[in-house]
């Protein structure tokens, strides 16, 4: 007969927990994991994305009710004088983004201390940007500030300016001088340009509009490699391409100037290099994709692997004129 004692050690021995009931818990706690954990990263990139993607959006509608403002016009890409940097195009959108107050800051402070304005402003960092989300100054969207003459660092690839960025930099014509036609050339490959001395051809939406189109032509794009916003450096707040990374049909002498026959755009092409402040170029960390802002006031995702001559014909808010075909354009 079992005493009263032995029957309590048996039911305390079966109620007890053994080590294979912990490894099954620890396995099926590790596959729920495993299951999961992908899900919610797939779900915060999805958040992210989508927040950039409205950031873009608040960005065109400022640009849209600044054009509305002023006949059309866009603001220049940036404006300089001999003490420093006057505006840029961030500086001109600050009132259609309600930072009135942060615009009426930067008009009383020197040029001096304009370098060091610094501020954090949420529309213009995307939350996928390590290097300018939530940074004093960080920026994450750049503008279109078509082809120019560029030097590349062989070793690094880093990107150089030769010459101040302008509309009057490129001989087109290849006559020793850059006139006006030269320049009329120039500003139908981009939207935003440095207002230099006795520059007077301003990009505008009806100039875009009547010529490739507003739903044909780039305006903003994402990159992770620019600088600050209180910049007037091309390179800090604009992409662009380099024109010696660029095959025309023409020869210099024929009409048909941006006629594309191919192109080999290394650090200018999309997702062509990393190094901050010298690859002039969208990039974005977005698995595959960037966000672009267009002239109709849409904000794409891209692929990153888009043709290159798609890409450049989608920079140029005028390039049929010049002999550039647009039928590719549809598959972007």
């Amino acid at each position: 007969m079992q005493s009263n004692a032995d029957h309590r050690r048996n039911t305390h021995r079966r109620s007890g927990v053994t080590w294979i009931d912990v490894a099954v818990t620890i396995f099926v706690l590790l596959v729920l994991a495993a299951l999961l954990l992908p899900a919610m990263g797939t779900n915060r990139h999805h958040s992210r994305r989508l927040e950039c993607q409205n950031n873009m959006k608040q960005l065109l509608t400022a640009m849209m009710y600044h054009a509305s403002k002023n006949d059309g016009a866009l603001p220049w890409l940036s404006v300089e004088n001999n003490a420093g940097i006057v505006s840029n195009w961030v500086i001109d959108l600050l009132p259609e983004l309600d930072n009135t107050a942060v615009q009426s800051e930067w008009d009383t402070r020197s040029y001096k201390e304009r370098a060091r304005f610094e501020i954090s402003l949420e529309m213009l960092q995307c939350p996928s940007d390590p290097t300018s989300f939530q940074v004093d100054g960080g920026l994450s969207y750049v503008v279109n500030s078509g082809y120019g003459h560029f030097q590349v660092a062989p070793q690094t690839g880093a990107v150089y300016e030769i010459i101040p960025h302008g509309q009057n930099t490129i001989d087109w014509d290849r006559d020793g001088e850059v006139t006006r036609d030269d320049r009329l050339i120039s500003i139908a490959t981009g939207v935003f340009w440095p207002k230099n001395q006795g520059d007077t051809l301003r990009s505008s939406l009806d100039y875009i509009s009547s010529a490739d189109g507003q739903a044909n032509t780039l305006l903003f794009a994402e990159s992770l490699n620019v600088g600050k916003w209180n910049s007037a450096k091309t390179l800090d707040i604009a992409f662009v391409a380099g024109v010696d990374r660029i095959q025309f049909d023409g020869d210099g002498s024929a009409i048909q100037h941006l006629s594309l026959s191919g192109a080999n755009l290394g650090p200018y092409g999309v997702a062509g290099g990393n190094i901050p402040r010298h690859t002039p170029s969208p990039s974005s960390n977005h698995l595959g994709v960037s966000i672009y802002g267009f002239a109709d006031g849409a904000a794409r995702q891209i692929s990153d692997t888009i043709d290159p001559t798609v890409y450049l014909r989608l920079m140029t808010p005028n390039g049929h004129q010049f002999g550039q075909t647009n039928d590719a354009l549809e598959d972007y």
